[in-house]
């Protein structure tokens, strides 16, 4: 396989890509291919950590490519080898970076049948991708069904239940959620754009009006606009968005889905060589390459 370093122009910046392409691709030849999607998180995802190994999107475009198919992943804005800020940009704006990406992977004359591959929140900007007819189809890992307000009041709920503690009190950590989202969006309509968090023991520039994206968006609501097929992948063990989830997205989804749920794994589901391998495989077969 070939590695080629690539820039994708989107709005004022640009964002620094890998375009990985197996051995044999070419005009007569073309391949299908996967687009790694960065997410809206408080951080950027980046093709290598800060000490030059790879993260998860390169290893994954690298083993794409070892398969016989095609993959771009690129550094979101202001990270790696990309242009601009990215605690400026709301969620639009990473979405825009996310479609130029894809725009940019389907008119490459090595590549036929673009797949978008997702994690976690990133699911959001696949969904919309395939929505807007920009991908063929889609793999999304630890894809959640609920927004995350319901999300929280189901975590809290199961907690309640467990603890034997009253509705009351369930009601009372819903009502706080909302109070603080409502803070939130008063800093907004205020003018301030930018907040800092600790993540983690790590003090992170957070968009705010990103933050109130994320919290707000409904991935059931977009879904029956999907006629693209989707491969769902879940940890059994994610705590983070529980696997029902995945379940409730694949009801919602209107065209071909198929679902795999692994039992040793959780939310960080792109660690696992198995998920990978069955992305590859899903790939040839949807694209009908003969032998996936």
């Amino acid at each position: 396989m070939n590695t080629y370093p690539i820039a994708i122009a989107s709005e004022a910046h640009t964002l620094a890509g890998s375009l990985v392409l197996p051995e044999g691709a070419g005009d007569a030849s073309p391949v299908p291919a996967a687009l790694i999607v960065g997410g809206p998180d408080p951080l950027p995802l980046e093709r290598r950590g800060k000490d030059g190994t790879k993260n998860w999107p390169l290893r994954w475009a690298e083993a794409f490519g070892a398969s016989g198919l095609a993959c771009l992943c690129y550094d979101q804005r202001g990270s790696g080898e990309s242009t601009g800020l990215y605690q400026d940009a709301d969620w639009d704006d990473l979405y825009a970076d996310a479609a130029a990406a894809a725009e940019l992977l389907a008119v490459q004359p090595e590549v036929r049948w673009v797949a978008a591959v997702a994690w976690a929140d990133a699911a959001g900007f696949a969904l919309r991708l395939a929505a807007e007819g920009r991908v063929s189809g889609l793999i999304l890992l630890a894809a959640g069904a609920r927004t995350a307000e319901a999300r929280y009041g189901e975590q809290v709920r199961r907690l309640a239940a467990g603890r034997g503690l009253s509705e009351r009190v369930v009601e009372l950590r819903i009502g706080q959620w909302r109070a603080q989202m409502e803070a939130v969006r008063a800093r907004v309509a205020a003018g301030e754009r930018v907040a800092e968090a600790d993540i983690g023991g790590r003090i992170i520039a957070t968009n705010l009006r990103r933050f109130l994206a994320v919290n707000e968006f409904d991935p059931a609501a977009v879904a029956p606009q999907v006629a693209a097929p989707v491969l769902l992948l879940h940890g059994a063990a994610d705590t983070v968005v529980p696997p029902v989830e995945s379940e409730l997205l694949q009801a919602a989804l209107p065209g071909p889905v198929e679902r795999r749920v692994y039992p040793d794994e959780g939310h960080f589901l792109y660690r696992s060589k198995q998920a990978m391998a069955d992305a590859v495989g899903w790939v040839k077969r949807q694209a009908g390459v003969i032998g996936g």
